[in-house]
């Protein structure tokens, strides 16, 4: 596995699960039994613009060079792993009513692959 493997991955599933949050939130709220109030459909259309940022950042970042490609890995395994601490918050709490196993499973992913990049792969080239 390398950078530009674990980007593009994380790319689609971020362009993919933001577009759903901007233009068909409460769809995208529904999928966890989640309120879909006007507030909560405003704050998901900025969390789904946010991952279309994020998404467009990495699929272009996958040709960066070496030193990019690593402090972008780093700065995805910080957020990866917060995600994952909000979203087992989210899951526990009883705010994410259904399905919650889905962002745990895909944050708990990604923080793996960056976690392995960053500190494993380098320690095996030596």
């Amino acid at each position: 596995m390398n950078y530009k493997v674990l980007f593009v991955l994380n790319a689609v599933v971020a362009l993919l699960a933001g577009l759903v949050l901007v233009f068909v939130p409460a769809t995208g709220l529904a999928q966890f039994n989640m309120d879909a109030r006007v507030t909560e459909q405003f704050l998901t259309r900025a969390l789904g613009a946010a991952l279309v940022s994020l998404g467009l950042t990495l699929w272009f970042a996958k040709d960066a060079g070496e030193a990019a490609q690593r402090n972008l890995g780093m700065a995805s395994l910080g957020g990866s792993v917060l995600g994952l601490i909000v979203a087992i918050v989210g899951a526990a709490s009883g705010i994410i009513r259904v399905n919650s196993w889905i962002p745990i499973v895909v944050f708990a992913a990604f923080a793996l692959g960056y976690g392995f990049l960053v500190f494993i792969k380098p320690k095996m080239k030596e």
